[in-house]
């Protein structure tokens, strides 16, 4: 995926299978086409953007699920709005079936130390990205990601109250690229750090 931005004229040059694969219960590779050029600049496609771009600059290594989580978002953006033939993405209510739900949150946290894919997550589930995330958010009131984070933190207490391992073994084995990315992260979640959670 790549875009550019030339005087009021927004050029977005993305793979059709990448589209596709977003949004497979709705999208075929060989009916996608966006228009060529966007006439004006599209708030929404320009946060996804800079949000990507931050991210991997800051947490190249470590960005994966949220990185695929923001494209997911653009890609149906994009298939509603910008599409040449018309899409329409289903809308399911209700959430995730409860056997599904607890298949999602059981391989998120055997796998909470791995740098974790959202499409092999979904493909787990034989769902389309796009279905998982909105679904889940359903069914549990928080993004994948978020959720992702959420439980990195609560394992990171864990260890934390055990009294073993530095920071940064912590953080690797929770999931964090590093002590900082895991600070940040657990600040947000609890106000302080982890180091004074570890004194307390």
């Amino acid at each position: 995926m790549r875009s550019s931005q030339v005087g009021e004229t927004t050029h977005c040059y993305l793979d059709p299978t990448f589209l596709a694969h977003a949004a497979y219960e709705s999208a075929n590779p060989e009916q996608i086409e966006l228009m060529p050029t966007l006439s004006t600049p599209d708030p929404l496609v320009c946060q996804i953007v800079l949000a990507l771009k931050t991210v991997l600059e800051t947490d190249a290594t470590n960005s994966c699920f949220y990185a695929e989580s923001m494209a997911t978002a653009m890609a149906a953006h994009l298939l509603r709005n910008y599409s040449t033939h018309k899409h329409i993405l289903p809308e399911y209510e209700g959430g995730l079936p409860k056997y599904k739900l607890k298949q999602a949150l059981d391989y998120m946290n055997v796998h909470l130390s791995e740098n974790l894919s959202l499409a092999t997550l979904a493909d787990e589930l034989q769902i389309s990205q796009y279905h998982f995330c909105r679904l889940f958010k359903q069914s549990t009131g928080t993004t994948p990601h978020a959720y992702l984070i959420q439980q990195r933190v609560e394992k990171s207490k864990q260890l934390l109250k055990q009294g073993e391992g530095t920071m940064n073994d912590i953080a690797i084995e929770c999931g964090f690229a590093n002590p900082s990315h895991f600070a940040k992260h657990f600040r947000r979640y609890t106000g302080i750090s982890p180091k004074q959670f570890r004194m307390m």
